[in-house]
C-alpha cells in the first residue's frame, strides 16, 4: 500500500467516524483532506486548517 493510499484510508475512516457521530462532512474538509492524501500538506497542516476554520486557534 502506498502512503497516498494509506492517507486516503485514514481520511475515509475519519469521515466515517464523523458521520457515525451525526456530523456532516463539509466540502472544505473534503478539499483539505484531498490535499493531505495527495501529499500537498502534512497532517499537522491539515489539523491547523481545521482548527482555524472553527476558530480554535
Amino acid at each position: 500500500m502506498t502512503m497516498n493510499e494509506q492517507r486516503a484510508n485514514w481520511v475515509n475512516e475519519a469521515a466515517h467516524s464523523m458521520s457515525l457521530e451525526g456530523l456532516e462532512v463539509s466540502a472544505d474538509y473534503r478539499a483539505d483532506s484531498q490535499e493531505y492524501v495527495a501529499g500537498k500538506v502534512t497532517s499537522d497542516e491539515l489539523v491547523r486548517k481545521a482548527r482555524a476554520r472553527f476558530g480554535l486557534d
